[in-house]
């Protein structure tokens, strides 16, 4: 008996009282860095072009951005928006919608947040020697499908072009442009996208505010008034009221102290 009274107190005693929480054993400090800052990049394309003499390899490591598909957009696009293709193959990489830097001098490109999937890149750095990008390392971007050289993604520069790390950068060059306003292709170097910035959106949206508050105001006002004319109908009514009640007991009234 006293073997089972110990045996039931062991069992007793040992058990939880709180919550249990299985945790993942941490990976080093490296490969955790490396995984989420700069995830692997998808496969190189089939057939890679030749390597510019102004540029040297250095390194696999990944960029720190990664292509990802535009979400689908409800609805149709606006007029304004202007689809990018490849120059070799007319695959679709981008639209204007991701559009998100002004055009620096001396580079003719498109900055883009976001491409499709069909823009891939070495896994190599690649170092600029000369022109605009020297002294800048980079990942050189292509086409999937047909392998032609499209532009760059920032890895290390100048605090010039430091607004440039990590963005998609297309050489109009290599890109053409097809406008849903006026329903033609043409070439990107030929397009000026003129830079929106977030004092004019937020202006965009103060006008929205206000216009929506004005409107909101008069439908309160409209409100008011039938609510206004409504209690003046009903008190109206209710004014005769008490004369239709009063009238029968004065005339009971008048009749009890007839007799």
């Amino acid at each position: 008996m006293a073997f089972r009274r110990q045996l039931r107190q062991l069992f007793q005693g040992g058990q939880p009282t709180g919550t249990i929480v299985v945790e993942r054993a941490s990976a080093p400090a490296a490969t955790a860095s490396m995984s989420l800052s700069a995830p692997l990049p998808p496969p190189s394309p089939p057939s890679s072009p030749s390597s510019p003499s102004s540029l040297s390899w250095l390194s696999s490591v990944p960029p720190a951005a990664v292509p990802a598909s535009p979400p689908r957009r409800q609805g149709p696009l606006p007029e304004e928006c202007a689809v990018f293709h490849c120059r070799g193959c007319w695959t679709v990489l981008g639209d204007s919608l991701q559009l998100c830097g002004q055009e620096p001098p001396g580079l003719s490109v498109l900055i883009c947040f976001k491409v499709t999937s069909d823009v891939i890149w070495e896994n190599s750095l690649l170092v600029g020697l000369e022109g605009d990008l020297l002294g800048c390392a980079y990942y050189l971007l292509y086409c999937r499908s047909c392998g032609l050289a499209l532009g760059f993604i920032l890895y290390s520069s100048g605090s010039d072009l430091a607004y440039l790390r990590g963005l998609f950068c297309f050489f109009k060059d290599s890109i053409m442009c097809y406008l849903l306003k006026n329903q033609m292709v043409i070439e990107a170097s030929k397009v000026n996208f003129p830079a929106v910035t977030l004092k004019e959106h937020i202006e965009k949206v103060k006008k929205r505010v206000v216009d929506f508050n004005d409107h909101l105001e008069l439908v309160i006002r409209k409100l008011e008034k039938l609510e206004q004319n409504n209690y003046v109908t009903e008190w109206q009514n209710s004014s005769t009221y008490p004369h239709d009640l009063l009238l029968p007991a004065y005339l009971e009234y008048a009749r009890v102290n007839a007799n």
